[in-house]
């Protein structure tokens, strides 16, 4: 068992996550809006789409692990496995690397998503793309799935809204007069529509 273990080879490698932080306004919060954001993240590369070699290049097993992708060391009682540093991880050596990936099958590109932000998110909201994040690094097994990118939402502070859960609340001066004798005084509303409040008389800050 401990043979078939040795030569076991690692499975298609899953590209990274990435995250990426975003700041959007109250009003965005409230009515849910779409974004534009630009991100640098590794692609497949065009040029060997994703084999790390030229036309006609052959892969050859890497002499460093066999093939595994790992390399095992000694670190005093125990065997430590760790990414082959010959093959990166690969299990393979390109005999003429790209040029344009130097064989490792993809590049760095800043890249341009739409999000779509839905109503009601909140701060340290979570948002996932699916397979936006990180191309699989190059494999002996073949190229694995993209890696995820999570958009985590930040909001911006507001002059007059704040937010507790589910409710809101409005932060706005009134007069002495207002206040002593009561009155209407209008709110900006999130939906853009003025929010008409009835201020009763000897209303306590």
């Amino acid at each position: 068992m401990g043979g078939a273990q040795r030569g076991r080879r690692a499975g298609p490698q899953r590209g990274a996550d990435v995250r990426y932080d975003m700041q959007i306004g109250f009003e965005d919060a409230f009515n849910g809006a779409e974004a534009d954001i630009t991100l640098d993240v590794a692609v497949t590369c065009d040029h060997c789409l994703g084999t790390g070699g030229k036309p006609g290049a052959r892969a050859q097993t890497c002499n460093s692990c066999n093939g595994r992708g790992q390399v095992r060391m000694q670190n005093g009682m125990f065997i430590v496995e760790r990414t082959c540093p010959t093959c990166h991880g690969s299990g393979q050596i390109i005999s003429d690397p790209c040029e344009h990936c130097h064989g490792e099958g993809r590049v760095e590109r800043a890249r341009q998503l739409k999000v779509k932000i839905p109503k009601g998110v909140d701060d340290g909201t979570r948002i996932r793309l699916a397979g936006e994040g990180e191309a699989p690094p190059r494999s002996a097994n073949g190229g694995g799935d993209a890696g995820d990118l999570y958009i985590f939402i930040h909001m911006k502070p507001h002059p007059i809204w704040k937010r507790d859960g589910t409710t809101l609340f409005a932060q706005v001066p009134l007069s002495f007069v207002d206040a002593a004798l009561g009155g209407e005084i209008q709110i900006p509303g999130l939906d853009k529509q003025p929010v008409d409040v009835k201020v009763p008389a000897g209303t306590q800050s």
